[in-house]
């Protein structure tokens, strides 16, 4: 694989996290000419390890993703580019051109693995902490909290239940509401985390405490301290949806695509898989959407001309109707 950006291919896989990968490495086994464009932001990267996943673990996510990416280079007609598009757009059903750091790539099938941005804490000291003792998903990161006391930074209608995930692992769960006054976290919500014994803290998080790895608590705005081991937060991620926008292609009330059973979206041609689209958002369910997408993107293609960078298609499926 090298950087240098193709004319054309048959597939372009955007976004180089599990679910892109994933789909790249398929296509590859059905060698198809693929380009992957990664612009290097996957979500987990500050995570120190990752968990959940099968085999020998747990990874870090850097070493998981270099592997991932090494494991492409067994195909020759599969190329990783790594920069940002910034546009897209589709000419007819089979023809599509990608706008990449100011190039322009033709493809007759697109996979969208763009995933989703969180929106972290205000918080001072977060950038040290985070993806050390500081954490978004509470499957994922859960298990290293058992036995602990967790501090949930939340507000609205989801904190109650995202406290209440918690005590699958947590000794103790302690709630701070960020403000007094949210509308959202009402009565409803603190029957909820007191049915539970899950103590309410309504403030303002100013700052974590403590050394990466050893926290303390979270000082509050009003100087006050809440005790915790870790941090959990649970605001909102927003779904990098803009090339699918571009598309046209149909988003649901979460502004996740719309896919089928084997991830195609609305728009003929377009596969989403990971984050970006609907369901638990997990490495191995992304790894899993990622290849459903990956094969049927490529076999999707039966019978259609390749490009030169690939063998010849196996032609168009024959449904046999007996004697």
């Amino acid at each position: 694989m090298t950087d240098d950006l193709p004319a054309a291919v048959d597939v372009i896989v955007i976004g180089g996290g599990p679910a892109g990968l994933s789909a790249a490495t398929w296509l590859g086994q059905y060698q198809r000419s693929t380009l992957v464009i990664d612009a290097g932001q996957q979500r987990n990267l500050a995570a120190d390890e990752i968990h959940g996943t099968l085999g020998p673990g747990p990874n870090t996510p850097r070493r998981f993703y270099t592997e991932a990416r090494d494991s492409l280079k067994r195909y020759a007609h599969v190329q990783l580019h790594n920069g940002t598009v910034t546009a897209l757009r589709q000419k007819s059903s089979d023809d599509f051109v990608v706008t990449v750091d100011g190039a322009k790539v033709r493809a007759k099938r697109i996979v969208l693995a763009t995933g989703v941005r969180d929106r972290l804490p205000q918080v001072e000291g977060i950038q040290k902490h985070y993806g050390t003792d500081v954490h978004h998903c509470a499957a994922c990161d859960g298990y290293a909290a058992r036995g602990r006391t967790v501090i949930v930074l939340s507000n609205g209608e989801q904190a109650a239940a995202y406290a209440s995930e918690l005590l699958d692992w947590a000794a103790k769960v302690r709630v701070v509401t960020e403000t007094a006054g949210d509308p959202l976290f009402g009565e409803q919500q603190r029957n909820v985390c007191a049915e539970h014994d899950i103590e309410v803290v309504d403030g303002i998080a100013q700052a974590l405490m403590g050394d990466p790895g050893a926290l303390t608590g979270v000082r509050l705005a009003d100087g006050r301290v809440v005790e915790g081991d870790k941090v959990f937060f649970s605001y909102a991620h927003q779904p990098t949806n803009n090339l699918a926008q571009q598309l046209g292609c149909e988003l649901d009330h979460e502004s996740e695509i719309v896919v089928d059973a084997m991830q195609l979206s609305s728009v003929d041609g377009v596969y989403a898989a990971g984050d970006i689209t609907a369901g638990l958002q997990l490495i191995p369910i992304a790894v899993g959407k990622g290849a459903a997408a990956g094969v049927a993107c490529a076999t999707s293609l039966r019978g259609h001309s390749t490009t030169c960078a690939a063998p010849d298609p196996a032609p168009p499926a024959q449904q046999f109707t007996g004697s």
